[in-house]
């Protein structure tokens, strides 16, 4: 198949990567401006914990089509024309689209998983407090599963010791807890990234050698050297953990490796380009 040399100018557009990026618009638009509630469209389709009721198995593949912002649409857009048109063309639009669909997929379910194991345990043992609020249960839960919260509470902590049986404090501690476990298994994932990273990996994985213009610093990169600094970027980013970083990085990782295991499957060899 014929595609395009080293050094050629990646802003161009092919069919799937094209279709793409005007789905991903519309899905964005039209729940933004012409929906009564597009939050309520958000919670939807995003992909929700999988032990909330309100997950469905086709959020897997929903979530990557929905944006929380402009600058989060257009942050994934950008990714998707720059690295897309290439490897569509070097693997031809079917098997590209097919591999976009399965990273997609892959990546919700490697961050489902990892969502799971994470804030289970501080799920069920906010269960067993909303069944039998104990202060000495509020403070383990929060010392052990929110540090932040723990922190921020400590005041209604201490009152809620000392006066264990005000029903003012036991209301108050209550619906601490209850709201905690509301965001954490309420608040659905979306975007493109894991998508897009898997995307990125592939570029990398097939044109290897090809030379990109960063922006900042304006200095030219190997491609699979800006692949190694994604994936380095998303491990760290996950691991850290850094306070108010809503991003999901194990999506960007369950892209890559997903978009790796894919290729490998396949028997594409690495290029040499």
């Amino acid at each position: 198949m014929n595609y395009p040399a080293t050094g050629t100018n990646m802003f161009f557009l092919t069919p799937i990567v094209k279709n793409l990026l005007i789905i991903n618009a519309i899905m964005f638009v039209i729940p933004q401006y012409f929906l009564p509630n597009h939050l309520d469209f958000v919670q939807y389709f995003g992909l929700k914990y999988f032990l909330s009721s309100d997950f469905f198995p086709t959020q897997f593949l929903s979530y990557a089509l929905i944006h929380a912002s402009w600058s989060h649409l257009l942050g994934n857009m950008l990714g998707l024309l720059v690295f897309g048109p290439l490897l569509e063309t070097r693997m031809g639009a079917k098997k590209f689209l097919t591999y976009y669909v399965i990273t997609a997929v892959g990546a919700g379910l490697i961050y489902g998983v990892i969502h799971f194991f994470e804030i289970y345990p501080f799920v069920n043992e906010a269960a067993a407090f909303l069944a039998s609020p104990d202060p000495d249960a509020l403070a383990r839960l929060l010392s052990g599963h929110a540090q932040q919260d723990y922190q921020a509470n400590l005041m209604l902590i201490d009152e809620y010791a000392r006066n264990p049986g005000n029903p003012y404090l036991i209301e108050s501690a209550y619906n601490l807890v209850d709201n905690l476990v509301k965001m954490r298994t309420g608040a659905p994932m979306v975007g493109a990234s894991g998508a897009v990273f898997g995307v990125i990996l592939g570029f990398g994985y097939l044109f290897p050698n090809m030379e990109m213009m960063l922006l900042f610093p304006p200095i030219p990169v190997r491609a699979k050297y800006l692949v190694a600094f994604y994936a380095i970027f998303a491990l760290f980013s996950a691991v850290e953990k850094v306070p108010g970083d809503n991003v999901a990085h194990y999506a960007h990782l369950g892209g890559m490796v997903v978009g790796y295991l894919l290729l490998r499957f396949w028997k594409i060899s690495p290029g040499i380009y």
